[in-house]
């Protein structure tokens, strides 16, 4: 992962990825998983209020973000004076109001008991190809076995334009070998992605999946 790629988005304020509120295909599919008030992992979480939201459906939450600048964001917007203190894999940790933010690299995160549940946004389509069975591998090798999520990609024509966010389609995600994958909705969404389509997108199409750790 080009690790300063991400910290000079986050220094340009090139942010157009970040919502202002819950994802709604988050909070329309969350109740899929079967697991209410078990731990949640959301890996490359930026400052989304989805951890909020997930909070308050009686999760405890672990985000992971590399950049230091979306951290600090997150919990001044929040108005949380987070608790410092480092893992032991290294990764500096602040936590509030039972969210903990995990700053540093996802790939060096090593936890010592597994997530049952994750949430995945926006981590899996900012990856290139070759990344992401990187990113699947080491994802399931932080989760515990049996471990379920959601998952939201993009679907757009990958020559349309240059990612990230790139494109994730279905056959992908059943070629792996650590998820079971099952598609929950399929939606055209160009009309709300005008950031996509200047840069090139002519139809952007977003997909819901549950994922089940093998």
């Amino acid at each position: 992962m080009d690790t300063s790629f991400w910290h000079n988005i986050w220094q340009r304020g090139e942010i157009g990825f970040h919502r202002a509120a819950a994802h709604p295909a988050l909070v329309q599919h969350w109740s899929a998983l079967s697991r209410p008030g078990a731990p949640v992992l959301v890996p490359l979480c930026g400052k989304t209020p989805d951890l909020h939201w997930l909070h308050q459906q009686g999760h405890p939450v672990t985000g992971v973000e590399l950049s230091a600048i979306a951290v600090e964001a997150f919990f001044q917007e929040w108005g949380l004076a987070p608790h410092k203190d480092k893992t032991h894999d290294g990764l500096d940790s602040f936590s509030g109001e039972n969210i903990t933010l995990l700053q540093g690299d996802f790939f060096q995160l090593a936890p010592q008991q597994g997530f049952p549940l994750f949430y995945d946004r926006a981590a899996l389509v900012a990856l290139d190809h070759p990344l992401r069975q990187r990113y699947l591998a080491h994802l399931a090798h932080c989760l515990a076995p049996g471990a379920e999520g959601i998952l939201i990609t993009f679907e757009f024509d990958a020559a349309s334009m240059d990612g990230p966010p790139f494109p994730v389609f279905e056959k992908e995600l059943h070629d792996q070998p650590f998820f079971a994958v099952r598609c929950l909705a399929r939606n055209e969404v160009t009309d709300s992605h005008g950031g996509l389509v200047a840069r090139g997108a002519e139809k952007v199409v977003e997909a819901v999946y549950h994922l089940v750790k093998e």
